[in-house]
């Protein structure tokens, strides 16, 4: 087939300062050339767009040569910003990976995908969203709370100072973030427990891959128990060894499990999610399972050295990164029908492990 690959290439290393975190949801040129080659494993021709503002006019330019796209655009500017790549391609009738433009929309902005889900009966937080600060208050919350951007990814400005214990504290996280980043700010209950992340792949039925854990018990002292922008971007990358930063599976218990994967398929089914997402979670002392956010994008990072959730969990299943990148564009193709699933299988049956195929 003839593809385009759609991304978002990250020039800055990880910082707190905020210039920087801009494309922290972008991918390294190692990862970008990681699934570029990938997909040419499959056989495919394979054509680079990076998603900037020349983008619309490269996908008008191809599109009649085009039978798919693989998109992980990121996109630079906009609350719906995940969604501007599949608005261009379904404007164009050129297919793509992934969910369409409304799921990214709905699942990049954490208040709207809580309003949405919490209808459905899927637990998130006790939270309030603040549009401005004479709207702020407390009322009805228990502290600590965390403080975070409504519309961003990859732990963007949710910093370690960000989980407060007082009225004057979560002011000044307010302010600030509301400042920095010009958008709204979501303020919720902290669940100090375990927290988790769980992938979804396929579409026919979507399957849920081992479960990946956080491991707190390596973080340092004075290291707030939650994936901080300072835990996933400065601690973890720097770790002799990335596997301890995890455990998948996650040792639950086979009750524990099955609830997560239930209300894991929910979601994907309620959001009209495609192809693959990640979903994260925290669980309380009793047990009690709440939704933080749902990643649409979620990333693909083959290094085994680097935490990246979604291709931990597919190793986990027994997947190589060949195999986690053309399942994703196979499923892609299934669904939209470029090649009939009877011509198909025997490609997914390469990639597939034998034990998600039987399911």
């Amino acid at each position: 087939m003839n593809l385009a690959f759609c991304f978002n290439i990250k020039h800055t290393n990880p910082s707190k300062n905020l210039s920087a975190q801009k494309e922290a949801d972008f991918d390294s040129p190692f990862v970008i050339n990681s699934i570029f080659s990938a997909l040419k494993s499959g056989g495919h021709q394979v054509l680079k767009i990076e998603a900037d503002n020349q983008a619309y006019f490269s996908f008008f330019k191809n599109s009649k040569k085009l039978d798919i796209v693989f998109n992980i655009a990121e996109c630079f500017r906009g609350e719906s910003r995940e969604a501007q790549i599949p608005n261009i391609l379904e404007m164009l009738n050129i297919p793509f990976t992934h969910s369409g433009p409304l799921t990214h929309s709905i699942s990049l902005d954490k208040t709207l995908t809580k309003i949405v889900l919490s209808h459905y009966g899927i637990p998130t937080p006790k939270y309030r969203l603040i549009k401005n600060i004479d709207q702020l208050s407390d009322e009805g919350l228990n502290y600590p709370l965390i403080v975070k951007p409504n519309c961003e990814g990859s732990s963007i400005g949710i910093f370690n100072e960000n989980l407060v214990y007082s009225k004057l504290n979560l002011l000044e996280r307010v302010k600030w973030l509301q400042h920095q980043f010009k958008q709204s700010v979501l303020i919720e209950e902290f669940i100090d427990g375990r927290e988790f992340t769980v992938s979804v792949l396929g579409n026919n039925p979507p399957k849920v891959l081992p479960i990946v854990e956080q491991n707190f018990e390596i973080f340092l002292e004075n290291m707030p128990r939650f994936a901080s922008y300072e835990a996933k971007w400065f601690f973890e990358d720097n770790l002799p060894d990335a596997t301890k930063a995890y455990h998948c599976p996650a040792p639950l218990t086979k009750n524990l499990q099955k609830k997560i994967e239930e209300i894991s398929l929910k979601v994907f089914s309620v959001l009209n999610c495609k192809d693959v997402i990640r979903i994260d979670y925290r669980m309380d002392k009793n047990e009690n399972i709440y939704l933080l956010e749902v990643n649409s994008l979620p990333g693909l990072n083959p290094n085994i050295n680097e935490v990246s959730y979604l291709p931990i969990a597919a190793r986990t299943a027994g997947f190589s990164f060949e195999g986690l990148v053309n399942t994703i564009l196979n499923e892609a193709v299934i669904r939209y029908g470029i090649i009939p699933k009877k011509k198909i299988y025997h490609l997914l049956k390469n990639y597939w492990p034998q034990k998600f195929l039987s399911l």
